[in-house]
């Protein structure tokens, strides 16, 4: 999720900067510390600016802007940050490599360095809001106290850079002003839907029960549950038909299956094919499904959700696949998300598993 200080990174350019001061370029220099950095890139429309650092990481140049605007700012190490560039100022810059955009600092009090210092200020005020998660996870009272507190501080910031671009602070207030209340609009059902992430998240945290699944199409015949697999370990592979990724673990299962036959682990791959990329048909994604673990020649115990798939992909948060779940002989979960069957680590995490 986004941090409010990307709000002010994602300003449009400022196309109302038009009148530019009496001299026709600006300079520009200040010191990288700790940088084995070469050059700077300034990088907007209209402009593509390259300025050397010296190995004691200062550097200087002039330049001409077509607009008063927000350029990128790259470092050779591709590290980035943004400057509010004017024709007529004369900025200087100082920065930690480490920390870079973050650590910002311009002299001086002039509309240049003010606009500049405000932009960074309200940035790295953002960034300790934390992520929307943490605001609309609070009950509404202490949602709205936050919000507040974010916005006086936000508003604080202006007037200690009074000299500042009048435009860059006003279109800056418009669009944290409408970040704001974006998140008062949407509160009650983004709170609702974020304590049900929460809740589903504690629910498979390791050794807590794992969601079940009963009388899931067999392969080979019948019908599978996961009690059926009660007194081994289980590894789940969820997959599509329609799904490249997934396909492209086949051979790693296959090998795995092999390796860890006479072992107390049963390998099930659960497919999710449904009626949505079947023209509206469950017959049809049956079918597709019965298809390939014939033409693939699928190993393992082959299963099919069918309707109960999003069930299944709720309980387990399953937004993507393929995704492979561990769980142990007493149906507790080992890990929700754990490692593919492409992958070297996954052998020596099945191996320490006791009596396996």
């Amino acid at each position: 999720m986004r941090r409010l200080g990307l709000i002010i990174i994602i300003l449009s350019l400022l196309s109302s900067c038009h009148t530019e001061h009496a001299k026709g370029y600006l300079t520009f220099s200040g010191t990288l510390e700790n940088t084995k950095d070469s050059t700077l890139t300034i990088l907007g429309d209209g402009l593509t600016k390259v300025i050397k650092i010296s190995d004691n990481g200062t550097f200087k140049d002039t330049l001409k802007v077509p607009e008063a605007s927000l350029f990128n700012i790259y470092t050779s190490s591709n590290k980035r940050g943004i400057v509010f560039l004017k024709n007529g100022y004369h900025i200087k810059l100082t920065s930690n490599s480490t920390n870079f955009f973050s650590s910002f600092k311009y002299e001086g009090n002039d509309e240049g360095a003010d606009s500049n210092n405000f932009f960074v200020s309200r940035y790295n005020f953002g960034q300790s809001s934390g992520n929307i998660k943490g605001f609309m996870i609070l009950e509404k009272e202490a949602f709205k106290s936050k919000i507040n507190y974010f916005r006086k501080g936000m508003d604080s910031i202006s007037k200690i850079y009074p000299n500042a671009n009048k435009l860059i602070v006003n279109d800056s207030d418009e669009q944290n002003e409408n970040f704001f209340k974006k998140l008062e609009d949407n509160y009650d059902v983004m709170h609702a839907q974020i304590l049900e992430q929460v809740i589903s998240e504690e629910k498979l945290k390791k050794g807590n029960k794992a969601p079940d699944f009963s009388n899931y199409e067999n392969y080979n015949g019948g019908t599978s549950s996961l009690s059926d697999f009660t007194g081994s370990y289980v590894y789940i592979d969820i997959w599509a038909t329609w799904c490249r990724p997934c396909i492209a673990q086949f051979p790693y299962l296959k090998m795995l299956e092999k390796e860890y036959k006479n072992k107390n682990i049963s390998f099930i791959s659960i497919s999710t094919d449904d009626d949505r990329r079947s023209n509206g048909s469950w017959e049809k994604a049956h079918d597709k499904w019965i298809t390939m673990v014939k033409d693939r020649n699928l190993t393992g115990i082959q299963l099919w959700a069918g309707k109960d798939d999003a069930r299944f992909s709720k309980e387990y948060m399953i937004r993507s696949i393929p995704r492979f779940i561990l769980i142990d002989p007493k149906g507790n979960i080992i890990d929700s998300n754990t490692l593919s069957p492409a992958n070297p680590s996954l052998r020596k995490l099945l191996d320490e598993l006791p009596g396996i």
